[in-house]
C-alpha cells in the first residue's frame, strides 16, 4: 500500500536533510596540499618523506638513463614548474635550464645555493649527504609556513628522515673505517661524494671531470687512466649508465679483461625506491666489488 506525504511535511524532510548534508560536508576536514616539482626524482622523494600527505610531488625527470646535462626541456616541463607551489631544482651547472621555469614558482629550492657548492665542484649533490642534509631542513622550514600546514606534524616527520640519514652516514663512516684511501677510477664523478665518505680515493678525477663536461681527456690523463686499470692500480673502475662513449666501453673492455671490477652508479633515483634505499644498494654494490678487488 502506496503511502503520501502532505507537501508541507515532504518539503520538510527534503529541508533538513540538505541541511543535515551541508552541515556534515562543512565539518569534513579539507587537508591542504603543496605541489612540489623538482626537476630529479631523488629530491621528490626527499620532500616527499618529509611532507607526507601534506604534499603532490613531480619529477620532471624520473626515468633511468637520462643525462640532465644535456637534455632539451620541453613546453610541459616549463608549465609543469610554473605551476608548483615549491619547485626544487639541483643547480651547479647539473641542470640549470631549469632555472627560469623555477623563477615563476612562488617558492624555489636551488640546492646548489643551500648547499653552498662552488664552480668546480661536484655538480651532483643528490648523492652528496651533507647537501641532502641540509635541504631537508631548509624544505621542512618552507613547508611549515604554508597555510594549512601542521608544523609539529613536518618537524615529526623530518626527524625521522634525518634518523635515517644518519644511518647512511653512519654506513659511510663504517665503510670508510675499512676501506681508507682505497684507489679506484671512474669514467664520470657522478658517485665521487660518496665514494669519497666511504674513504675511498678517486685517482682519475681530471679524467672523469672531463667526461662529465664532455671534453676531451688530454692524452696524459687517457694515460694514466689506462695504467690504473691494466697494472690493476685501482680496485674498481666506476661507471655511469648513463654516460656512453666509445672511449668509456674501450676502458669497461680493459678493466674486464684484467679481472677488475665495474661498478655502475646511476645519477636517477631507481623507481619504487626511496633516496636512502638507492643509496644504501650503491654502497653494498661497491662493498661487494671491494671483495672482489681485492682478490
Amino acid at each position: 500500500m502506496m503511502r503520501f506525504f502532505p507537501a508541507f511535511l515532504l518539503a520538510a524532510l527534503i529541508s533538513g536533510g540538505a541541511a543535515t548534508a551541508q552541515a556534515e560536508s562543512s565539518q569534513a576536514p579539507v587537508r591542504p596540499s603543496v605541489r612540489v616539482v623538482c626537476v630529479e626524482a631523488a629530491w621528490c622523494d626527499v620532500v616527499a618523506q618529509i611532507g607526507g600527505a601534506d604534499v603532490q610531488t613531480q619529477a620532471l625527470l624520473a626515468t633511468p638513463g637520462i643525462d640532465p646535462h644535456d637534455l632539451t626541456p620541453s613546453p610541459s616541463m616549463a608549465r609543469a614548474m610554473a605551476g608548483a607551489t615549491i619547485a626544487v631544482v639541483n643547480g651547479a651547472t647539473y641542470d640549470d635550464w631549469a632555472l627560469p621555469f623555477a623563477a615563476s614558482a612562488p617558492s624555489r629550492i636551488v640546492v646548489a645555493s643551500v648547499a653552498g657548492w662552488q664552480p668546480g665542484d661536484n655538480p651532483h649533490l643528490f648523492l652528496d649527504p651533507v647537501a641532502v642534509g641540509k635541504v631537508a631542513h631548509v624544505f621542512a622550514d618552507m613547508l611549515s609556513h604554508q597555510p594549512g600546514i601542521s608544523a609539529s606534524a613536518v618537524s615529526a616527520r623530518l626527524e625521522v628522515f634525518m634518523r635515517e640519514l644518519a644511518g647512511v652516514t653512519g654506513s659511510l663512516a663504517a665503510m670508510k673505517a675499512r676501506h681508507d684511501a682505497v684507489p679506484v677510477a671512474a669514467v664520470e664523478p657522478v658517485g665521487e661524494m660518496l665514494l669519497r665518505d666511504a674513504g675511498l680515493a678517486v685517482l682519475d678525477e681530471n679524467f672523469a671531470l672531463a667526461i662529465m663536461n664532455h671534453a676531451e681527456p688530454s692524452p696524459r690523463d687517457v694515460a694514466q687512466v689506462d695504467t690504473l686499470i691494466d697494472g690493476r692500480r685501482v680496485r674498481m673502475l666506476i661507471t655511469n649508465p648513463a654516460i656512453h662513449s666509445p672511449q668509456i666501453d674501450r676502458l669497461v673492455d680493459r678493466a674486464q679483461a684484467v679481472g677488475l671490477p665495474v661498478v655502475a652508479i646511476g645519477e636517477t633515483l631507481p623507481p619504487g625506491q626511496s633516496w636512502q634505499g638507492w643509496v644504501h644498494g650503491i654502497l653494498q654494490t661497491v662493498e661487494q666489488a671491494l671483495g672482489d678487488g681485492g682478490k
